[in-house]
């Protein structure tokens, strides 16, 4: 059985484009598990992960990563400590696409609360990552595809 995941763990995703690196930044009582995805795709295990989780992730997302952990999924290389800019929780935005495909409001989140927009989003939010619990295959695809917030509009 895999070990218990802890916050600070550094997560390897192998792709069809080489390595990436997560981190597990925060547990959310709703959503589980908060990983930070790092750019850039490596052909070789790099040694350095301080170096990488130090940076601004490309996006944020929950996942559901003791169980892929436990699956052999994907695996922890090494447990760095959260860098003082990825500490704070990330901001989040949502919207409700109704059945006719109309799209309702934003909303943003903070991890406790939500705030309906009556407006667009700013360029700022629209960096903010989409709030939601993805799978294995999804984020795979994500990152293969070079996904980032700003260019998914929902």
């Amino acid at each position: 059985m895999t070990r218990k995941i802890l916050i600070g763990d550094v997560i390897q995703i192998v792709t069809a484009r080489g390595i990436v690196y997560a981190q597990f930044t925060h547990k959310h009582q709703r959503f589980g598990s908060l990983l930070s995805i790092f750019a850039g795709f490596y052909d070789n295990a790099s040694k350095d992960f301080s170096s990488i989780v130090s940076n601004s992730p490309a996006f944020h997302t929950f996942f559901p990563l003791q169980s892929a952990l436990n699956e052999g999924l994907l695996s922890v290389v090494a447990n760095v400590a959260v860098a003082d800019r990825n500490k704070p929780f990330p901001m989040f935005r949502s919207r409700v696409i109704g059945a006719d495909g109309q799209a309702g409001p934003w909303w943003l989140w903070d991890g406790q609360k939500e705030e309906m927009l009556r407006r667009d989003l700013t360029d700022t939010e629209k960096h903010y990552s989409l709030r939601g619990i993805i799978s294995a295959p999804l984020l795979v695809e994500r990152i293969e595809n070079g996904y980032r917030p700003e260019t998914h509009s929902v």
